[in-house]
């Protein structure tokens, strides 16, 4: 019953920050963003899988297609650690970039993601850096949503 409330009530509330895509998953893209130069030396094929699995194939894309916005000036060559920390920074990037917003539109984000992300405190360097980061991230899912709705 609640999903139908809220469905009906959509065009009341409009659409949210990241056009309904996965916070996580945005998150993920700010953070290849951050760690891109760790991305780019990460070669070695049994870590880049495990790196991709952890990440995703096209976050890991997207962070190497960007390299001149990376943020991270050291390398991390684990690839699980090199996973853990673009995560952390990739949703310490959005709670920064989501509390230039309304509380309203904050919060529509944050709920769905689970509690205790970096999310909720992000740092001073994720807040200089997170209009420039996630920029390119929402002009990216942007134009995903527009292509979907070309077909």
């Amino acid at each position: 019953m609640l999903d139908n409330e809220v469905n009906s009530n959509e065009g009341c509330w409009g659409q949210d920050l990241l056009r309904g895509h996965d916070p996580r998953r945005a998150a993920l893209l700010a953070g290849s963003l951050w760690h891109a130069r760790s991305l780019l030396k990460l070669i070695s094929k049994p870590d880049l899988t495990i790196l991709i699995q952890s990440i995703s194939a096209e976050a890991h894309t997207f962070g190497i297609r960007h390299l001149a916005h990376a943020i991270a000036t050291g390398s991390i060559s684990d690839p699980v650690q090199l996973a853990q920390q673009i995560e952390r920074d990739g949703h310490a990037c959005l709670g920064a970039w989501l509390d230039e917003n309304s509380a309203l539109d904050r919060n529509r984000v944050l709920l769905r993601l689970p509690v205790g992300t970096a999310a909720d405190e992000p740092a001073i360097e994720h807040r200089k850096a997170a209009g420039q980061l996630f920029s390119l991230v929402a002009a990216y899912l942007v134009a995903e949503t527009q292509r979907y709705d070309d077909r």
